[in-house]
Order: structure tokens, then C-alpha cells, then sequence
């Protein structure tokens, strides 16, 4: 948090600084020492919120998901939450399928390293007819679907944000298999034309008499006679290699 000294010496730091924008500084500090003094859990639930909206960009790392995947066989889940890269979590038996989340390896299915995850903090269950749920296991700091606090338990819909403990992430679910069209002949031969490296660089056009590829070497040779490559050879070792049409 800001100190009121601190905010008068960054002022008179910034010339460009009005005198509004300082008194609109200090009463937003104000505000926010109020609720910290009053609900210091509730500025930390707002500052965690704060910085969920910084992880929006999709990329690997920051942004967290899992996958419920509903096959005509079983459930199974996807996410990247463990070790940051997506992982397939297979619950072996058929009559139960939960999988924990927290931050101990020997009680989570899925462990993730969060000081405010408990050891056993939720647990994502699929029953068939019901589809997914979250199940909170009377964790410390609580767990949240789409920034409501659940009290026991809450089914899942695609697309829900849950935040465990200080754990963003989105999830989603498929049950759904969808037949795609086949691609054109075009674009089979299009792909795999380009799946062939080229042989040699686009802008190179090989001169005319000049010989470029070991194929056309071995051509070559097959094309000349034998006698006469050996007298060419005996030329060169013999003459030091002068062109005979040059000498008189």
C-alpha cells in the first residue's frame, strides 16, 4: 500500500501531476486502508481478482484449464495446472470417478504448488446424468465458480471460471462428437506439397551446362565413354592441366 508521503513526493517528482489527480490518489488509498483494516481477506480476494484479469492472453503458463472429456467408454479429465503442459488424468475405476485438487501430491489427483490451496482443497466428480461437479472439501480459503462462493458443491457448466484458493482457471467440457467434412483434393495436394522439403532453394535455377546434383554426375559419366575420360585424365596429369586449344 502506498504511504501519504510517498504520494506528496511522487507529485512533486511528476510536475505533470495535477493537484486533482494527487487528492483523487489519497482517497483511493484511504479507501482501500479502510477495507484492509476492516476485511483484510476480502482486499486480497479483490488484488487476486486484479490479477486473474492480467492473465487473460492464452498463453502456456498463465492460463490454467480443465478438460472434461466424456467418451462413450468413460471420463476423463485434461489440464495444465500440474506442471504447466496438458496432461491426460485417467481415473482407473469406472463406479467412482472424482478427481482431488490441492496442494499435496499424496492426496490430490491433480497437485498443484499454491500456499493457498489446502492439502486437499476440492474435487471434480462426473456421474453420468449429472455431468461434472465441484465439490468443495471444507477448504480454508474457500472455492469459487464464476466469482461465487460455493458452499458444498455446484455442477459445472462449459465455460465456468473457478478460482481455488489463488488457483484461476477456466473449465470445459465435451460430450459431443462431430463428424467433420473432408477436405478437397486441392488442399490434400496443396499439404502435402508442402510437407516435401525442397531439394534446393526456391530462387535457384540451375545454368546450363553446369551440373548441380550428384544424379546428373553419375548421368554424365554414363553418358561419356570410358576410353574417353581416360585420355582426358592423362591429358591433365601430363600438360598441368592447360586447355590444348590455347597452345600454338
Amino acid at each position: 500500500m502506498f504511504d501519504p508521503k510517498e504520494l506528496s513526493e511522487y507529485a512533486l517528482s511528476h510536475p505533470e501531476c495535477s493537484h486533482e489527480d494527487v487528492e483523487h490518489s489519497l482517497k483511493l488509498f484511504q479507501t482501500f486502508k479502510r477495507l484492509y483494516d476492516q476485511n483484510p481477506a476480502l482486499l486480497d480476494e479483490i488484488l487476486s481478482l486484479a490479477m486473474m484479469d492480467g492473465q487473460l492472453p492464452v498463453r502456456m503458463g498463465n492460463f490454467g484449464y480443465i478438460l472434461g472429456l466424456v467418451t462413450d467408454k468413460q471420463a476423463l479429465l485434461l489440464s495444465n495446472l500440474t506442471e504447466g503442459r496438458s496432461q491426460i488424468f485417467v481415473q482407473p475405476s469406472q463406479a467412482s470417478q472424482i478427481w482431488t485438487i490441492g496442494r499435496d501430491p499424496q492426496q490430490a489427483s491433480l497437485a498443484v504448488r499454491d500456499r493457498r490451496l489446502s492439502r486437499c482443497h476440492a474435487a471434480i466428480r462426473y456421474q453420468t446424468g449429472y455431468g461434472f461437479m465441484l465439490y468443495d472439501l471444507n477448504s480454508t480459503n474457500g472455492s469459487y465458480v464464476n466469482g461465487v462462493r460455493i458452499r458444498a458443491s455446484q455442477s459445472l457448466q462449459d465455460g465456468d471460471h473457478i478460482r481455488l484458493g489463488s488457483l484461476n482457471f477456466g473449465f470445459f467440457m465435451g460430450s459431443e462428437f462431430r463428424r467433420t467434412v473432408r477436405p478437397s483434393p486441392d488442399i490434400v495436394q496443396w499439404i502435402d506439397n508442402a510437407s516435401i522439403p525442397p531439394t534446393a532453394p526456391l530462387d535457384a535455377t540451375p545454368q546450363q551446362g553446369t551440373i548441380t546434383q550428384s544424379n546428373d554426375i553419375a548421368t554424365f559419366e554414363s553418358e561419356v565413354p570410358a576410353a574417353q575420360l581416360e585420355k582426358t585424365l592423362h591429358f591433365l596429369r601430363h600438360s598441368g592441366g592447360k586447355d590444348p586449344s590455347s597452345s600454338t
